[in-house]
C-alpha cells in the first residue's frame, strides 16, 4: 500500500488528513457519506454516485474482496473513495480481487487513515459540500479556494454522458415488454425485472414520447440515476406526454422526474439519504419497509398538487419517498426496490410487472 500523504478538503476550507490509496491524485466531487456496512463495490459503479466523493463511514472497507457481479454498471462512476481502515486482506469466497487493485485499474482516487465517523458529523451539521482529495504535496488553503471557485458537479446534467440503449431478455418466456428510459438504470434492478419474465429494451434519456410508444411497450420505467432531476427538463417532458399512454413507473432520479411531470417541486435536501437501511412507510397498506437508497434531492412534501398521492414516506425525517395519480396509472418510489431475503425480486417491480394496477 501507499504511505503517500493525501487530505480530503472541502469548500468551507475543512481539512481531513490521510494517506493515499487506490489511484493516486487528485479528484473531485460532492462530499456525501453512505452508512452500508457493506456494499462498496455497489456504491463505486452505482451512477447515482457519478461525481461524488463518498465517505465510507463502516470503519473496515475491504474486507470481502471486490467479484466479476456486484457492479452496477459497466464503469466506476464515483470521483473518490474516503475510508477510515483499509484492510489489504480480503476472505470471501466470491471474491477475485482486492478492493485498491479494483480501484487503480479503474482510475479512482482514493483516501484511508481519515476518521470518517467525523467527516459524517460535520457534513450533518453543515450540509452537503464540494470537496477535493488530494496527494502529495498540497497546499490546504489554496485547494478550499480552488473547491469553492468550482461549480458544483450537482448544478450539470449528470445524466446525458452515461445513459444508452441496450435490449434485456428475460430469463425464460417473456411476460412483459417494457421500454426503460435510462437515466442511470442499476444492473442489479434489471436482474430483478429479467427474474419477472420482464423483457426490456431500454432507451437513451433523450429518447422522445413518439419513439417510445412505437415500440408498443406495457408499461415504461423511468430509472436512475444521479443528479438534480431539475437539469432534465426533456425528461420531465417525455413523461408528461407518456401519462395516460401507458402506466409509468418512476424509480429514484426517475420518480423525481415524474413528479416534475405531475407538477411537484423538488428540493435539495441538507443531508441526502445513502445506505441500505432507511425505513419507509407504505400509507396505502400500512406496512413498512427497510430500503437502499441513494439521493441528495427529494419531492417537496408542500408542493404537491391534489391529482398526486402520497403513497411512501420516510420514517426518519418524514420525506416524500413515493407517489402516485390519481388519474392515470403512475407510480414512483424514491428508494431502490430491492430484493427480499429470500432474494425474491421486489414486490414493487413484482406488481408493476403485472400489469398496470399497481395494487
Amino acid at each position: 500500500m501507499s504511505n503517500v500523504k493525501a487530505a480530503l478538503v472541502l469548500e468551507d476550507g475543512t481539512t481531513f488528513e490521510g494517506v493515499a490509496f487506490g489511484h493516486v491524485g487528485e479528484a473531485f466531487g460532492e462530499t456525501v457519506f453512505y452508512t452500508g456496512v457493506v456494499g462498496y463495490q455497489e456504491v463505486i459503479t452505482d451512477p447515482s454516485y457519478r461525481r461524488m466523493l463518498a465517505v465510507l463511514t463502516y470503519p473496515i472497507i475491504g474486507a470481502y474482496g471486490v467479484n466479476g457481479e456486484d457492479d452496477e454498471s459497466p464503469a466506476a462512476l464515483v470521483s473518490g473513495v474516503i475510508v477510515r481502515e483499509y484492510s489489504p486482506y480480503y476472505s470471501n469466497w466470491r471474491a477475485t480481487g482486492s478492493l485498491e487493485d479494483y480501484l487503480k485499474a479503474r482510475g479512482v482516487v482514493g483516501i484511508r487513515e481519515v476518521d470518517t465517523r467525523a467527516v459524517a458529523v460535520h457534513l450533518r451539521e453543515h450540509g452537503e459540500m464540494r470537496g477535493v482529495i488530494a496527494s502529495g504535496d498540497f497546499d490546504a488553503k489554496k485547494l478550499a479556494a480552488t473547491v469553492k471557485d468550482t461549480p458544483s458537479p450537482l448544478a450539470e446534467d449528470l445524466v446525458r454522458d452515461i445513459t444508452r440503449e441496450e435490449v434485456r431478455k428475460p430469463r425464460g418466456r417473456a411476460k412483459r415488454r417494457l421500454v426503460a428510459i435510462d437515466l442511470g438504470i442499476k444492473r442489479s434492478l434489471l436482474e430483478q425485472l429479467a427474474d419477472l419474465g420482464a423483457a426490456v429494451e431500454i432507451v437513451r434519456c433523450t429518447a422522445d414520447a413518439k419513439d417510445i410508444l412505437a415500440r408498443k411497450p406495457h408499461g415504461i420505467l423511468v430509472a436512475g440515476g444521479p443528479g438534480d432531476p431539475r437539469r432534465l427538463p426533456h425528461v420531465a417532458d417525455t413523461v408528461r406526454a407518456l401519462l395516460g399512454k401507458a402506466p409509468v413507473l418512476g424509480i429514484g432520479l426517475g420518480h423525481q422526474a415524474l413528479a416534475l411531470a405531475l407538477g411537484c417541486r423538488i428540493r435539495r435536501m441538507k443531508i441526502g439519504h445513502r445506505g441500505v437501511n432507511y425505513p419507509v412507510r407504505d400509507l396505502v397498506d400500512g406496512t413498512s419497509h427497510i430500503t437502499a437508497q441513494s439521493h441528495s434531492f427529494v419531492v417537496d412534501a408542500k408542493g404537491i398538487p391534489k391529482s398526486v398521492e402520497v403513497t411512501h414516506t420516510n420514517q426518519n425525517d418524514g420525506t416524500v419517498e413515493g407517489i402516485r395519480c390519481r388519474k392515470v396509472a403512475a407510480w414512483g418510489v424514491q428508494f431502490h426496490p430491492g430484493r427480499d431475503e429470500m432474494e425474491r425480486p421486489s414486490t414493487v417491480l413484482e406488481a408493476f410487472t403485472k400489469g398496470p394496477k399497481r395494487r
